[in-house]
This record gives C-alpha cells, structure tokens and sequence, in this order.
C-alpha cells in the first residue's frame, strides 16, 4: 500500500511538508490543534525524534496520534539512542499501525540536549539503517537474516545537506535505499542550483524525490543563531541585513520564506518543499498561500 505522499510524488505533483517536534510530556492536545491547522496546507507533517537531543514523546506515538485525525504523518527515525533491535521493532509496530513514511536520520548526541549523561547508541548511522529497512521491506527478514511472518510496507527516506556535502553522498544515500530525500534548510539558493545541476547530471532527481527544507524566521536573531549555531547552515549576510532592517521581522521572514520556496520549486529535479520553524508552525500556512501552493490539490485515489 503506497503512502498519500508517495502517489503525489509518482504523480507529479508538487509536494508540501511541514514539520513539527511532538511535546514534552504525554498530552496530546497541543500536537492536535497544530496538526489540525496544518491540516489543508501540507500533504503530510513530518514529526522529529528527540531533536537536538532533547527528550519528547516519540515521533511513533506522535504519528500515530497524527494518524488517527486522518493527516499523513511522515516519522524520523534516528539511530543515536536505539540500537538495531529496537528500531526495526519500532518500523514493525509503524508499518502494523498505518505508518507508510518513515525519515532515517543519524540524530543527534545526547550530549547536546537535555539528558546529557545518557549513553550514545549509534549502531547503526543512517546508510546502514537504510540499508537494514530495505531489507526488512523488499527481502522479508531481519537484518541478522532471520525472516519475517510479514514484511512491513513503507516509503523510506533519507537526508541530505546541499550546503556543505557533494552529490557523492546523496548517490549513496540513494544507493543504501533512500526513496525521497529531505534537505537540510538552504537559504543560499544559488549555490544550491549548482548542487542540483551536478544532482541532475548523475540523473539522481530520476533515482529519488528531493524535497527541499526551508525554514521560517520569525525574528532577526534568528538568522544570526542559524549561522553561527547550526553547523552546516550557509547563511548569505544580504538575509541577515534584509531581517534586520525590516520594520516588521514577522511579515519579512514570512515573504522571505514564501521566496524562497518559489525559487526552489523553478529549479528541475526539486518535487516539494519542506516547511520547518521554531515554535512558529501556524506561519507555515501563510507562506503556503503566498508561495501559491493553496490551496493543495485533492487527495489522489
């Protein structure tokens, strides 16, 4: 059974998600009103897995509960703090519950969260659980070869960052079984054509669907922490001026988003978009409607 975000893929269409870090602590109110107004913006909310290291409820049980009010969930699975044993287990219980998109991360160190003294896992980094996946899915057995009653159903996806790593990485991310693949946030938007350009010329906009992350800023600092905190970020100083200057920060990362989205879907080999924010998802509908994604197209049959 092929997921809702898979078909729009296969299909053509122009794919939107949106991202949101399930709570912390067992309520599920909050992560239903958020989803609930995300609901006719996005084609599926990608739920994160103990991001930064900080613990939170599962993006399993977040899926499900997402589930449940009939939105698509896509859910990251990291490798940092479960070993093999537990994350197939885990794939199993999501692909028994509906689950059909699952993200494969390495995830982040405890060190840098709130737990810092927990023991780091890392069995398995994410080509190696790519790897494992597919061979639950397409062989039918656990990765130590023993087989399965029945084989889990999903659509299985990986990461990349355009701004620092080549397109060798991406090919092998590909090669170990990613089927869509979600960028790391991009600002620098040229040097991300340049990426695509040698993505196109390995022809692997043709192997998996890159969904490209974009992330709205709420306020000036924003943009400076990006750059200086979050490793891998290429922030271009002309963005950080144009915050700064902005007499409403708000109304300018919310238009600054929404242009770059518009950039990004012009370029070949990108199939969507993937929304992030911090703590500011109801922006994410606006930059929908101003991108003109909204509305979204019906659901396919």
């Amino acid at each position: 059974m092929y997921s809702i975000l898979q078909r729009r893929l296969a299909a053509g269409q122009v794919v939107v998600t949106g991202e949101v870090a399930p709570p912390k602590g067992a309520g599920r109110a909050r992560l239903e009103r958020v989803a609930e107004g995300l609901r006719n913006h996005v084609d599926a909310i990608n739920l994160t897995d103990n991001q930064r290291g900080i613990a939170r409820m599962s993006a399993l049980g977040a899926g499900v509960i997402i589930q449940q009010m009939g939105i698509e969930p896509v859910i990251q699975m990291t490798g940092q703090h479960r070993n093999r044993i537990a994350l197939q287990a885990d794939v199993l219980s999501a692909s028994a519950l509906g689950i059909r998109n699952i993200l494969c991360m390495t995830g982040d160190h405890p060190r840098l969260g709130d737990h810092p003294d927990a023991r780091n896992v890392l069995d398995v980094n994410s080509f190696r659980m790519l790897k494992m996946l597919r061979t639950l899915r397409d062989e039918g057995c656990f990765v130590s070869g023993t087989p399965l009653k029945e084989a889990p159903q999903f659509f299985l996806g990986g990461v990349a960052n355009p701004n620092i790593e080549r397109v060798v990485r991406l090919q092998k991310k590909i090669e170990a079984g990613a089927e869509f693949i979600q960028t790391q946030l991009i600002f620098d938007t040229q040097r991300f054509r340049r990426w695509m350009a040698d993505v196109r010329a390995a022809g692997l906009h043709q192997q998996a669907y890159i969904l490209v992350g974009v992330m709205i800023m709420r306020r000036p600092h924003s943009a400076v922490f990006l750059r200086d905190k979050l490793p891998g970020t290429l922030m271009p100083d002309a963005i950080i001026e144009r915050m700064q200057r902005a007499e409403d920060a708000e109304r300018e990362g919310i238009t600054l988003a929404a242009e770059i989205v518009v950039d990004l879907l012009s370029i070949e080999g990108v199939a969507g978009v993937h929304l992030m924010s911090i703590d500011w998802t109801r922006a994410m509908r606006t930059v929908v409607e101003q991108a003109g994604l909204f509305p979204r197209l019906p659901e396919l049959v």
